[in-house]
């Protein structure tokens, strides 16, 4: 399903490169729950950016149900993006200007899916996160756990192939962070996605059927 190859990335910081990945292979299938640890600045959102085409690498290739993301245009891969490519940021990023459920159909509607029907399918997935009562509340006016299940819905409302999620709950308290993985792994188990996730919370990684350690611009299995 996700295949990449040799990817590496580096950033000029002043006159220095600063090397970020250095070569990085990984094959993941549809369903799989794969997790990325390490320190801050070890890659680890680089290589999710990467994965979500959000950013090119410098060189190495990404292919993604067979379809090669190297060679799409900026607007093949925002097309790309949209339909099939879900991420959920640690700073959730919903928009203020918007109700609950506007962000939720947002993903829809860029799709070209009526308004009507996208609403209708934001209220659904947004009772079925316990938020029903909250659908014409702002952003702001919500808990941290409440603006990220409204994350989640947004970023899974389209049924995409593959979930990336950074950090999702690094800004939540324990019970929050168990709700809201809950929530992920309900979700994605009965769609069939494949997620990415990358966090500093270790307490998670018995959760997934991989877990990489990202240092030194390289991945390793983690083992405990």
């Amino acid at each position: 399903m996700i295949k990449i190859t040799n990817i590496k990335q580096s950033y000029l910081q002043g006159k220095s490169v600063v090397k970020v990945l250095n070569g990085i292979n990984l094959n993941i299938s549809k369903g799989e729950k794969i997790c990325f640890i390490g320190p801050s600045g070890s890659g680890k959102t680089t290589l999710l950016n990467i994965l979500g085409l959000l950013e090119n690498p410098i060189s190495g290739s990404v292919l993604i149900n067979s379809k090669n993301c190297n060679l799409m245009s900026l607007e093949q891969k925002t097309m790309f993006r949209r339909q099939y490519i879900g991420y959920i940021f640690q700073n959730n990023q919903l928009l203020e200007d918007f109700s609950v459920i506007e962000n939720v159909a947002i993903p829809l509607i860029l799709n070209n899916f009526p308004k009507r029907f996208s609403l209708n399918k934001a209220k659904e997935i947004l009772k079925t996160l316990g938020l029903i009562d909250k659908v014409n509340f702002k952003p702001g006016t919500l808990s941290g756990g409440e603006q990220q299940r409204v994350a989640i819905a947004r970023a899974v409302i389209k049924k995409p192939f593959i979930l990336l999620a950074d950090e999702p709950t690094g800004s939540l308290d324990e019970e929050n962070t168990k709700k809201v993985m809950q929530i992920i792994f309900s979700i994605i188990n009965k769609l069939g996605t494949a997620l990415v996730l990358a966090t500093h919370n270790l307490d998670l990684i018995k959760k997934f059927d991989r877990c990489y350690k990202v240092d030194d611009g390289l991945i390793t299995e983690y083992e405990e």
